[in-house]
């Protein structure tokens, strides 16, 4: 059966509910999915007189609003892969074509390289998280069983059937000495939530460490971070909520807000949601500002400004996107890195070329990197003699 001849004929067959088996199955490899959810919504943009004959152009991507790996995997290579999707389309489909005009146009006239094709492909990341309790003792939460999985100091610690954590307090039993860290490797994600009800989501290579009773210091809840996380703080206004970095304090009293404070980034930013918060250099010499939603804060070794945010962006990776905004070869590879879990090494002079759209962050590593093609970066990928991972390594 040929596709291009029968893939139109298939969509009103789907969704009358006339499809044989067969027939939803090359519907599946076609769109590059087995979700019958996803599929309904993907056909379901496609125009009436949409012509598979017709060529990939900006105006037929923006027609469509295609995934862009579903569009590259039909035109440019002759293997059929098969994508997966982690978000809701109504909510992407913005960003998606936003993603496919942009490199449409950054690949006009130019010839693009052929995928490098993995042995085995690089899975995306997963939900997986070490709990160190107190005591000192580690729980490797993708391995625990659901329902309660530890109790100490007067507080309970349970597992949902989603992998959700959550802190329970038992009474007035509870020991405000008693500590907690959650820590994400490379490639792991995880959310929690906390004894005093606000919900934190925990990116890769992450870690936060907490009272189990958020109640030290004064009725203080103090948070230390190290990478990136998402907050949304139960509003208590007599008990700030404070997260503390290596180089500052956001002081809040119950708001939504990111930090990303990874140490390869050379400063801490900071975007409010909604709500109110104040950033506090730990350096005195530079002065507090408050943010405004909407907005979002850099703090250097030397200065802290305040700019707006582009909030599709910065909260992709809790939305189950990548999402980059005209970002350099090395912001993204960083991102790229820390959710596959590989190397990165750069061989001779940086790529100063700048990417931006959105892909999901449960595509294959192999979807990602044709991001990097499509603006004509040279990559090859090797494994290294030490541990066996891989390593991209990017060429002038």
């Amino acid at each position: 059966m040929k596709t291009s001849q029968n893939i139109p004929q298939l969509y009103k067959q789907f969704l009358s509910g006339r499809c044989t088996p067969e027939e939803l199955q090359e519907l599946f490899r076609y769109f590059g999915t087995t979700d019958e959810e996803v599929l309904r919504n993907l056909i379901s943009q496609v125009p009436d007189e949409e012509d598979d004959h017709e060529p990939i152009t900006v105006a037929r991507a923006e027609k469509l609003g295609y995934l862009y790996q579903n569009i590259k995997a039909r035109t440019h290579t002759s293997k059929a892969y098969k994508w997966k999707y982690a978000v809701t389309i109504a909510a992407t489909l913005f960003i998606i074509s936003t993603f496919i005009i942009y490199f449409l146009k950054r690949s006009d006239n130019t010839t693009v390289q052929q995928a490098q094709v993995l042995t085995e492909d690089v899975k995306p990341g997963k939900q997986a998280a070490t709990l160190t309790l107190a005591d000192g003792r580690k729980i490797f939460l993708s391995d625990a069983i659901n329902g309660k999985i530890a109790e100490e100091s007067g507080v309970r610690i349970t597992k949902d059937k989603n992998g959700l954590i959550t802190y329970e307090i038992s009474g007035d039993q509870s020991e405000p000495n008693s500590t907690n860290t959650l820590s994400t490797s490379r490639g792991e994600t995880y959310q929690v939530i906390l004894p005093d009800k606000s919900k934190v989501w925990l990116n890769a290579a992450s870690s936060i460490t907490y009272s189990t009773s958020l109640k030290e210091r004064g009725e203080e809840r103090r948070i230390l971070l190290s990478g990136e996380a998402y907050f949304e703080v139960a509003k208590d206004r007599t008990r700030p909520f404070i997260v503390k970095t290596n180089a500052q304090e956001v002081k809040v009293l119950g708001t939504h807000f990111n930090v990303n404070s990874y140490a390869d980034k050379n400063r801490i930013v900071t975007t409010l949601e909604e709500g109110s918060v104040q950033i506090n250099p730990l350096d005195k010499r530079i002065n507090p500002v408050v943010l405004k939603p909407g907005q979002q804060s850099q703090l250097s070794a030397t200065s802290l400004s305040i700019e707006p945010a582009n909030m599709e962006s910065v909260l992709g990776w809790k939305n189950g996107l990548f999402v980059f905004e005209q970002a350099s070869v090395p912001d993204v590879m960083k991102e790229i890195s820390r959710w596959y879990n590989i190397d990165v090494e750069y061989n001779g002079k940086i790529p100063d070329d700048k990417i931006g759209g959105g892909i999901s962050r449960q595509s294959d590593l192999s979807a990602v990197l044709r991001m990097l093609e499509l603006v004509n970066v040279k990559y090859k990928i090797v494994s290294t003699t030490s541990s066996g991972s891989l390593k991209i390594v990017i060429n002038p």
